[in-house]
Formats: structure tokens, sequence, C-alpha cells
């Protein structure tokens, strides 16, 4: 995405605290829940940081900040389905490969914006002519340059998995002015995974540096720089890579430290900002992150012209020099103003049409199910929110008179088509009468395990998954009843994969209707979506 040209509009924001207090939380990470490969700019005072975003649409959040601490979230780059149209995408599928892609890396493309608060105002796709992924523009004396990651061996056996490429563009067509070269591989010896990706490059009192992600994506993920005082080369190892690390002791409650990017304030202090994870019950690389990779910050001095992250010490959630965040205790939409209280909503894949409406009952969400189910490699009826939170819960409160068996409305914990776990209002299959069904998805073939709860024939009912730092508990309330949690999933299945697929995402919470396999006129209305932190 290119991150220059852009104008500004300055917008100050006032939180709504709740009367029922506030939650104080370290700063790191500074944007919680599934937001890996942040990359990073800024424009006068203003920064502006894009994630990746997988199979989830709309794609790339942009977020915004003062003061690189407390973001929000003002939309998103690719908002409409000419950038952005995924049919079928496979769990962990990015934004810019065909499902199932095994064969051929992706061609990647960037777009376009003067008013990032403005969604309307990103450009349509333009492609670039060299493949692969992680790509990233620099601009040097009115020159782009394109790095993106492939794999090498074919060029050099000795390349690694994964080595970066590079080109020139003309930024106006996305054609290469000049021909691919290898530009980097890997350094790291046999035995560490040798794969080199999220490039960016940076210039810097008369040096350029190329900076990279290495050793893939798990604890012994890093970040590698070297320097050269022209792009040709030759270049310098910096002799105290990796500059941020934490694989060192699989103890730390902060892991897989990289895919990392430099920025610098108006007064010429220099920040990272990388994903890293949080691992959960243990609190160390035993643990399991089901919030996936965060986005962190940390603060970079040079010495000898080299950048030294966080003094050299490991990554934590407590960063001296920045403030706690005061976030509310409970976050609520009523749907107020016949509309969704932010932009932080998502469906799996681009929905076809829109299905949720505000209109026929207001301050209510009318979902309108289709055929498509979350298991389903398509677009069902759902409206989905990243988790940011390790311990809350999440709920809702649900009218839905089913009128066939196939109806279906309710609450889940997503994390991709295999594995996700409900908590619905359904006919019961053999009765015929309106009841609760809860479904949890466990073991290496995410096996279902299904149960039915008596509830009231009428009235609305609260469903609610409480989630705490070893797993989830799925419950309901119905006929004036207190809540009652009937179930209950490991934190680990919501963070795996079958066997030969992939998961690079995080859990979701969200609200859903489903025909099962056929379109369904019922309306299922919600009356409110609600985290509590616990």
């Amino acid at each position: 995405m290119a991150s220059g040209g852009l104008r500004l509009i300055v917008q100050v924001h006032q939180d709504e605290v709740p009367d029922f207090g506030i939650f104080v939380d370290p700063p790191n990470p500074i944007i919680p829940g599934f937001n890996p490969d942040p990359s990073i700019t800024r424009a006068g005072d203003d920064y502006f940081l894009v994630t990746s975003s997988f199979e989830f649409f709309p794609g790339v959040p942009v977020y915004h900040s003062k003061d690189l601490i407390k973001w929000d979230l003002i939309g998103h780059a690719l908002n409409r389905p000419s950038q952005l149209n995924m049919r079928g995408t496979a769990p962990s599928g990015d934004i810019i490969s065909p499902p199932d892609n095994t064969t051929r890396m992706p061609r990647s493309f960037y777009v376009h914006s003067k008013d990032p608060f403005d969604d309307a105002s990103w450009s349509d796709p333009i492609y670039v002519d060299l493949p692969g992924f992680d790509p990233d523009i620099f601009v040097s004396n009115g020159t782009a340059h394109l790095t993106v990651t492939n794999g090498a061996t074919q060029i050099n056996p000795d390349a690694g998995y994964f080595s970066i490429f590079h080109t020139t563009l003309d930024l106006s067509t996305g054609n290469s002015l000049t021909d691919y070269d290898i530009f980097h591989i890997s350094s790291l010896p046999q035995g560490t995974p040798r794969l080199a990706e999220g490039s960016h490059l940076y210039q810097r009192n008369g040096f350029f540096y190329l900076l990279t992600a290495e050793a893939g994506t798990e604890v012994q993920h890093r970040s590698m720089i070297k320097r050269a005082r022209t792009l040709q080369g030759p270049w310098e190892e910096n002799p105290n890579n990796p500059i941020l690390f934490n694989g060192r002791n699989m103890s730390n409650p902060v892991l897989s430290t990289g895919h990392a990017d430099l920025v610098s304030t108006l007064q010429g202090k220099w920040w990272i900002v990388f994903l890293a994870t949080r691992p959960q019950n243990p609190r160390n690389s035993i643990g399991v992150a089901q919030l996936g990779r965060e986005t962190f910050l940390a603060p970079v001095e040079w010495v000898d012209d080299w950048p030294v992250v966080n003094g050299g010490v490991v990554i934590t959630e407590e960063m001296q020099g920045l403030y706690d965040l005061q976030k509310p205790k409970v976050w609520r939409d009523e749907f107020r103003g016949g509309k969704l209280k932010d932009k932080a909503y998502y469906t799996p894949r681009t929905p076809y049409k829109v299905f949720h409406d505000f209109k026929a009952r207001p301050a209510w969400l009318r979902l309108k199910g289709n055929a498509y189910t979350l298991a389903d490699r398509e677009t069902p009826a759902v409206l989905m929110r990243k988790q940011t939170e390790y311990e809350v819960v999440f709920s809702t409160e649900l009218d839905f008179q089913p009128t066939d068996k196939k109806h279906e409305a309710g609450v889940t914990v997503f994390l991709s088509i295999h594995f996700h776990n409900t908590v619905a209002v359904m006919l019961h299959p053999e009765t015929g009468k309106r009841c609760v069904v809860v479904r949890t998805r466990t073991g290496e073939d995410a096996a279902v395990k299904t149960g039915y709860y008596d509830i009231p024939e009428k009235g609305t009912v609260k469903l609610m998954i409480k989630a705490g730092r070893g797993g989830y508990e799925l419950g309901f309330a119905a006929g004036g009843q207190k809540v009652r949690y009937v179930a209950s999933v490991e934190n680990k299945w919501l963070q795996t994969a079958l066997k030969g697929w992939q998961n690079f995402v995080g859990t979701h919470f969200g609200v859903y209707a489903t025909g099962n396999g056929w379109p369904m006129r019922v309306p299922a209305d919600f009356k409110y979506i609600q985290t509590e932190l616990l």
C-alpha cells in the first residue's frame, strides 16, 4: 500500500466511558487481538498503521494515532468487492492469493488514498509484475523500489526457503522499470528456519537499511537488519543481529517477536512496531495464544548508526516510558442511529450482498440468514469482532422464532471454518420444539459435540460466551432464569488447524443466522452486542 501523499484530516475523539468503571491495561500490545504484520507511516504528527487481514472482509484495517499508544480504527484500505473479491478463500488464505494456491506465488498490488479517514477514497488495486508476498514500496530520489518475498532456491541453491527480491516501479501502472534481482538471502545458520520476509527499506544518515522478518512466525521469529551506502551494495550485516528477538528464553510471556517496521517522530525519536504473541495457560512457549499475533511497540535508539530496540532487553507488556491505557469495562453496541457503532465488524470473505438491516426493527440488528454456515468456505450471514482481551464475556439478546428445523441463529467464537464453537436457537431435530443448541469442535479432526437445551417457545434468549485464559464457556439464559454455562472448550482448539492446513489468524466473536444450506426468510433480531471485561 502506498503511504505517501496523504492529505490529513485531524479528528479528535472523546471516548464514551460508561458509568460502570474503567479497566487499566498495560500499553503493550498497542493494538490487541488479531493484528499481525504491522506497517506504519507518519505524516506530520499523525501516525497511520495497517495490519494483515487474511480471509476477513473488509481487508487491511487502517489505524490512526497521535501518540503511538492510543489507536483508533478509522477504516479499511480494501473495503469493496472491486478491491477484494474473495470467493472460497481457504482459512488463513491472504488477500492476494487465490484459494488453495500452492504452486505459484501471489501477484501483489497496492492502493492509495489522499484521505485515509474516508474508506471511499482508496483506489482500486494497481498490480505489480514481480510475484511474491509481503510487498513494500520505498521511494528514494524519485525512484520507487519494490521488495517482495519469494522462493529463490532455483536461482541460488543456498538461498533458504524465502528470500527478498527487488525491482523498480512505475507507480502509475505498477510496471517494472528494471529486471528483478535477489536483494537479500537469509544469513541464519542451518538448523534455524531460513526464511526472510516482511522487508522494509529506509534511508538515514547516509545509509540505506533493509529490515527483514526471519525464521518464520513461531517462537524463533526475529527481526534482522543490514545497511549499505547505496542500494546496489555492498551490504553490511548488523553485528548485533537480531535487533528484535524474545526467543532466547522460552519462558518469556511475550514471544514470536518480529515482522517489524520503524518510524520516527517529529522530534526525531525512533520507535518500532512489530507482531508478537502472548501465550496463555501457562504464560510461556507451552501456552496458547488464541488471540493470534498482535501489534506491539518499543523504543529505538541509534548506536554507531545501528538501531538498538528497547535498550537491548526483552519485550514485555509493561514498557517504561509508555502510559497505561484506560478502557471501558463494558463495551456495548445498541445500534443507535440505525447503524453499527464502529468499523470493527468483519465477515469471513467478501459478502455477495448486504444481509443485515436496521430499518425493519429500529434499535435492533436484524440478520437475514443465507444458505451458508460458519463451516462453509463462503460468506454466511455473520458479523464478527476480533477478540482483544483474554478474560471477557461476549453476549447478546436474541429474538428468533424459527419455523423450520434448518433455521438457526446465535453467537460464535470463531477461528476458522474448521474450529469454531456456537450457542444458538433452533428447533430440536426430534421434538420440533424451540431449543438452545450448543456445538463445540475439538480434537485433531475438529470433531463436533452437540447438546440441546429446552427453552420457552416464546421470548428473547440471552446468549453468551465467557472467555478465560485457558478456554471458553458457552451459556444462555431464557424465561427469566439465571445464566447457565453448559459447555466448555480449551483454548488450544481456538489456535490450531487441521492436518495439512495452516493458521495465521486469531479468534473472533460474532452473531450469525443461517438456513443451513437453504435461504431463511425468518428474521433473527439482536437487541445488542456486548463485551464485558472480567
